[in-house]
């Protein structure tokens, strides 16, 4: 989840996800009236410019959602409000968060983080707690 003013982590998330990661941004600002329209038509505007460079097959693969209140996830992950400055990352495995960081760098220290269920086996939880990117 990145606000609109840390939207150049998106950068930073993609080139620390391992091959085969399935990326979700999702894009969140205090002001969906003003900031979210212009975001979404900067956002618009750059896939335009990507697609008349790169051949279908050579553009990362990716999901992009607005979430115009900035508390639908947030609140799905147990996390507090979100505004512009908001950098969360989760990893899930099996449909369960398996690492999570907040902060700068957040989606690098997600993507470092070992999928500790998937490594044993285990059938518990796999939840760790949260952490901050600084970690």
């Amino acid at each position: 989840m990145l606000g609109v003013g840390r939207l150049s982590a998106a950068e930073d998330a993609m080139r620390s996800a391992r091959p085969g990661d399935r990326l979700t941004f999702v894009v969140v600002t205090g002001d969906p009236a003003e900031t979210g329209r212009l975001a979404r038509l900067r956002i618009v505007d750059l896939i335009a410019c990507l697609r008349r460079v790169f051949a279908p097959g050579d553009l990362p693969r990716l999901r992009l959602v607005f979430d115009d209140t900035g508390s639908t996830l947030s609140a799905a992950i147990g996390h507090g409000s979100a505004d512009d400055s908001t950098e969360l990352a989760i990893r899930t495995h099996d449909g369960l968060i398996v690492a999570r960081a907040d902060g700068r760098r957040a989606g690098h220290a997600v993507a470092d983080r070992e999928d500790e269920t998937a490594e044993t086996g285990s059938s518990g939880p796999g939840f760790f707690p949260a952490t901050t990117a600084d970690e």
